[in-house]
């Protein structure tokens, strides 16, 4: 099972309505994976605020609300 399959499931076993985890960066805390939904054609559907997963070998961490946005900002994005 990939890593992203295995990221679904923990965030379904947290509560989270997800079915996308997509790699974003990594951070000393691990690597870090950003939680979507999207529909049956592929286009993503609106979750609210962020919900990022934090990967660090069989290690994983829910992060929600205001302290993943503030994550996701401190991230050197490109579009």
């Amino acid at each position: 099972m990939d890593e992203e399959a295995k990221i679904i499931i923990f965030a379904q076993e947290q509560g989270e309505g997800c079915n996308r985890a997509e790699y974003v960066s990594t951070t000393t805390s691990g690597d870090v994976y950003a939680l979507s939904f999207v529909d049956d054609d592929g286009f993503p559907l609106p979750m609210g605020l962020p919900r990022l997963v934090i990967a660090k070998g069989e290690n994983y961490n829910l992060i929600t609300g205001e302290k993943a946005l503030k994550m996701l900002e401190s991230f050197n994005l490109e579009e």
